[in-house]
């Protein structure tokens, strides 16, 4: 005997589960073949068919369908298609943009400074507590021997023997390119690193 779609609802709705076979057995093949009009690609349409029908029975005591099962099927399985095509387009947009030449050598610039940042980083924070606070307002903040010697209550010897040591524990520790990196930067007064203190 064939149930009306109101009963069918209405069964779902007070949970009997072999109402939601009926409904699923009847409707499924005839919404895959819907979503796979729009989708081209058939698993991808099984699989957003079936979630409409998980969510269906999810949701299933706060829904009123109003109109009938069928049209609330077509209905959100047609959403769930476009959900997909939405995604499938900010996907695309951003594999266009990895691959694309200009774009990835700005990423790897980017991936390569912060790596490099991070490194340079470790190595200063491996320093001895007074060689590295030296180093930092030294090299980082710019301040004279005499302003570091008068701030730390030290004598510029000592300012200047413990930067000393600061550059050579450095370049122990980085490689020759990133020691030119940093010392670049030092130099340069251009601050593409951000060292944390």
């Amino acid at each position: 005997m064939q149930m009306q779609d109101k009963e069918i609802f209405q069964r779902i709705k007070e949970g009997d589960k072999g109402a939601f076979n009926y409904a699923f057995e009847m409707y499924y093949p005839r919404l895959c073949f819907f979503a796979d009009k729009m989708l081209h690609d058939l698993d991808l349409s099984r699989s957003v068919v079936q979630q409409v029908f998980v969510d269906f029975w999810i949701k299933r005591e706060n829904l009123n369908v109003l109109y009938s099962l069928k049209s609330y099927l077509f209905h959100s399985v047609r959403n769930g298609c476009l959900d997909m095509l939405k995604h499938r387009r900010v996907e695309a947009r951003f594999l266009a943009s990895l691959t694309h030449p200009e774009e990835q050598a700005v990423m790897n610039d980017l991936i390569e400074e912060a790596e490099l940042n991070a490194r340079i980083n470790a190595a200063i924070q491996e320093l001895p507590r007074r060689c590295r606070e030296i180093f930092v307002l030294c090299r980082f903040e710019e301040l004279k021997y005499t302003e570091i010697a008068d701030r730390l209550g030290i004598s510029v010897k000592t300012v200047e023997m413990q930067v000393g040591i600061a550059l050579k524990k450095l370049r122990d520790k980085l490689s020759v390119s990133q020691m030119i990196s940093l010392l670049s930067f030092l130099f340069s007064k251009k601050s593409h690193f951000s060292y944390r203190v």
